[in-house]
């Protein structure tokens, strides 16, 4: 029986395994059968100087990481599109108008995972960083993408990936309806609400925030 995919026919760039593009063009469906290594744009938002942490929660539909807590915005680099349009996923998914310029290059890294409905998604995720204090409620999320989104403190996310604490609360959450409205919730994330991060990976990625 063939695998419900997101998105199948989207074009996307294959990539060797060290990060350098082919140049070959295959459609979504194939690379996540096929567990090609591809490219993906990654936003983490960090507010209040980066003592905060902002995380969408994925939507249930997804064929990956349904319902988990995972960066801000993410999501894949179409074949032959340039930076500044790979950030668009910021504004798809959650609604807000920000300028390429403001975002801070992390760098590259690697992910690879097997699903248990029979896909590989191996990727590059190439990682920028957004220092935005707007309240929650100025978000937009699209509700077929984004069904929670809430600001953790940054050091408890850290302790609680490390497995240092066994829960989480949010400093400030939303829950995403259907129609796309925010509703103000008290949340509460244990570890395993998360997307599989290492706390490694994290402190890579939110260390502090400066332009180059």
């Amino acid at each position: 029986m063939p695998v419900q995919q997101n998105d199948p026919d989207e074009l996307l760039e294959v990539f060797d395994a060290g990060g350098r593009p082919t140049g070959r063009a295959r459609s979504r469906a194939a690379v996540h059968l096929d567990g090609d290594w591809h490219q993906a744009f990654h936003c983490w938002i960090v507010r209040r100087a980066g003592l905060e942490v902002v995380l969408q929660r994925r939507a249930l539909v997804k064929d990956t990481f349904a319902g988990l807590w995972d960066a801000a915005a993410a999501g894949h680099w179409r074949f032959g599109e340039p930076p500044e349009e790979a950030a668009r996923e910021i504004a798809e998914e959650l609604g807000l108008d920000i300028s390429f310029s403001e975002l801070v290059y992390r760098g590259r890294e690697r992910a690879s995972q097997r699903f248990s409905n029979g896909l590989t998604d191996r990727e590059h995720h190439q990682v920028y960083v957004l220092e935005c204090d707007r309240p929650l409620s100025e978000y937009r999320p699209d509700p077929r993408e984004v069904i929670g989104v809430a600001a953790f403190p940054a050091a408890g996310l850290l302790d609680l990936v490390a497995g240092q604490h066994t829960s989480l609360a949010a400093s400030e959450a939303v829950s995403v309806g259907i129609d796309g409205r925010l509703v103000p919730v008290e949340l509460v994330v244990e570890r395993t609400d998360l997307v599989p991060y290492s706390v490694a990976r994290l402190r890579r990625m939110l260390g502090r925030v400066s332009k180059r």
